[in-house]
């Protein structure tokens, strides 16, 4: 014999009567534990949405300028040792502040960047190194009297690569890994006019190296598409070595022997680099 009872609950601030039977109240109540957990699911996710709101809000400046790159941007990127030093002589008036340093930093060092994807981009790297000294009435041993009257010397060192990037990362700290294959030339001569004997000229002969590197690195986006990094790279090598030649007049030419050789480790190196993108 069922019973029936008259039960009020307050559901969502609304009052509803439930007539029921021993079935019929698991039922209503059955049906009432959904509700209660589909609202907690409901406000989880609402939750949740409003998080990755707050986080795409912070890769955007109070102008609306996006932080990170995206596909079609170009970048350009260059070792900042020099703005470091100069912002550090800035803030404190002084002239000999040293910018932070990693091992083996490569001077001179421009990297372009396409970007073909948001997470993806190709590379064109680049090293120019020129050098040039010129001395007049040298004394090598210090004992006040010039051992020649003028010395001149020069160094050369290119090199070009071609290479592609991939990033990985959702905030203004940005990982990248990739890989660059690379060419490159060296020289370095001198030449002696002396005083009293004979002027000399040395050349070391031109070496030619070929190179694939692979790199790893991390950057963050102190500004909208303006980002501070630092990058260690790791490959293969080989240089082949020209003949040096040393000349002197009244005395036969001195050449050396050409060298072959094969590395594997820092070929190119570690460095602290801005990178602007636009």
């Amino acid at each position: 014999m069922q019973i029936k009872q008259i039960v009020n609950k307050n559901v969502n601030n609304h009052k509803k009567l439930c007539i029921y039977s021993k079935k019929s109240f698991y039922i209503c109540l059955i049906t009432f534990k959904i509700k209660q957990i589909m609202k907690k699911v409901l406000l989880t996710a609402a939750a949740v949405l409003s998080l990755t709101f707050v986080n795409a809000q912070d890769l955007k400046s109070k102008k609306g300028e996006a932080y990170l790159p995206v596909a079609g941007d170009w970048a350009i990127s260059f070792n900042a040792n020099g703005i470091f030093e100069y912002a550090g002589n800035a803030f404190n008036g002084k002239t000999d502040n040293a910018a932070p340093t990693v091992t083996n930093v490569t001077e001179n060092t421009f990297v372009g960047k396409k970007f073909i994807t948001d997470k993806s981009a190709y590379r064109v790297v680049a090293n120019l190194g020129f050098g040039s000294n010129n001395l007049t009435n040298g004394d090598i041993d210090g004992n006040g009297t010039p051992e020649f009257a003028t010395y001149k010397s020069s160094t050369i060192n290119l090199s070009a690569g071609l290479g592609k990037e991939w990033r990985r990362g959702s905030t203004r700290l940005q990982g990248f890994y990739g890989a660059d294959a690379l060419v490159g030339f060296s020289s370095t001569k001198w030449t002696e006019t002396n005083i009293t004997g004979p002027n000399d000229s040395f050349s070391t002969g031109t070496s030619i190296n070929f190179g694939v590197t692979g790199f790893i690195g991390a950057e963050y986006f102190i500004f909208p598409k303006m980002s501070v990094g630092a990058q260690y790279n790791y490959g293969l090598q080989i240089k082949s070595n020209g003949a040096s030649k040393y000349s002197s007049p009244g005395l036969p030419d001195s050449n050396g022997e050409s060298t072959t050789n094969f590395n594997l480790g820092n070929v190119t190196a570690t460095s602290i680099n801005l990178t602007l993108h636009f």
